[in-house]
């Protein structure tokens, strides 16, 4: 890429940037390694950078439990990519219209981490780098091979053959993240009990992902998938789990009626509270105040 550029390009243009032949219009992988990578492009098209060990291609390194022999960073179509954080990389494009008609169009939402931040990019082994490249090599070789009725389902199950490759692997990340998922998981769950036993739901309603995410330290996507790992619930389901716990501390601990807990915790309505709180404790709440 000889030029700084910020305007939304297609893979075309993004492949004339590199100096590289346009195979498909609806594809591309760009080899890094042979210069030229200076722009910052957005994109219509979904991207997977692949870049050596150096922290160049986030804003944060890898943490000491995370490997470092690679790193790959996804971005949605639209979002900005910069090949000069990977100089010595790979960048794989590929268009939402080249998926949409295809199974992989229907499964592209499993693959949230197209939603992560930069500082929550993929940190891979020497082996895991090695099968990234390797598929990146099938994706390639299949480009080579021409235009041809086969061709959009071979590169659609070549590259949902990477993805699901990259789920495997950020699944073992989360895994060696344990302690540090715990960490933020905790300390979201500070923030979110100190909110709703202050009474501010009943102004402010309850927290929302973004909210969640941010006292979590990252990205929504991330947020929910990590929760997820190491709980099992959604986000959603965290925020019903402590009102539930926040409506029991009020109701052993202050003088406070069902219908001011009720109004405390941001309920429509008194009824309402009772058929939530008694399906999630199994009894109403005055019998849970009593016995």
């Amino acid at each position: 890429m000889a030029t700084d550029s910020t305007e939304t390009s297609t893979v075309c243009r993004c492949n004339r940037l590199c100096g590289q032949q346009t195979l498909h219009p609806l594809a591309s992988v760009v080899d890094l390694r042979k210069g030229g990578a200076t722009a910052r492009v957005s994109i219509d098209c979904y991207a997977v950078l692949l870049a050596g060990g150096s922290p160049g291609v986030c804003r944060r390194g890898p943490y000491s439990c995370d490997y470092s022999d690679a790193a790959v960073l996804f971005a949605p179509p639209g979002r900005r990519v910069s090949a000069a954080e990977a100089p010595e990389g790979r960048l794989l494009l590929f268009h939402p219209d080249l998926v949409r008609s295809e199974g992989l169009g229907a499964r592209m939402p499993l693959y949230t981490f197209f939603g992560y931040r930069s500082d929550e990019t993929l940190r891979l082994s020497a082996r895991e780098r090695r099968q990234v490249e390797r598929c990146l090599d099938y994706i390639d070789e299949e480009l080579h091979w021409g235009i041809d009725s086969f061709s959009r389902p071979l590169l659609c199950n070549k590259i949902e053959l990477l993805l699901n490759y990259c789920l495997r692997y950020y699944t073992r990340q989360f895994t060696l993240r344990h302690d540090m998922s715990a960490a933020a998981i905790a300390a979201a769950r500070r923030r979110l009990d100190d909110y709703l036993l202050s009474g501010r739901t009943a102004e402010q309603g309850l927290p929302g992902a973004a909210e969640m995410a941010r006292w979590a330290g990252h990205s929504e996507a991330y947020t929910a998938d990590m929760l997820r790992h190491e709980t099992g619930c959604g986000i959603g389901d965290l925020v019903q789990s402590r009102r539930l716990a926040a409506a029991k501390r009020m109701l052993l601990g202050t003088p406070m009626t069902v219908g001011e807990v009720a109004s405390a915790l941001g309920f429509g309505c008194e009824q309402a509270f009772r058929r939530l709180f008694t399906r999630l404790a199994g009894c109403t709440p005055a019998e849970y105040r009593h016995h």
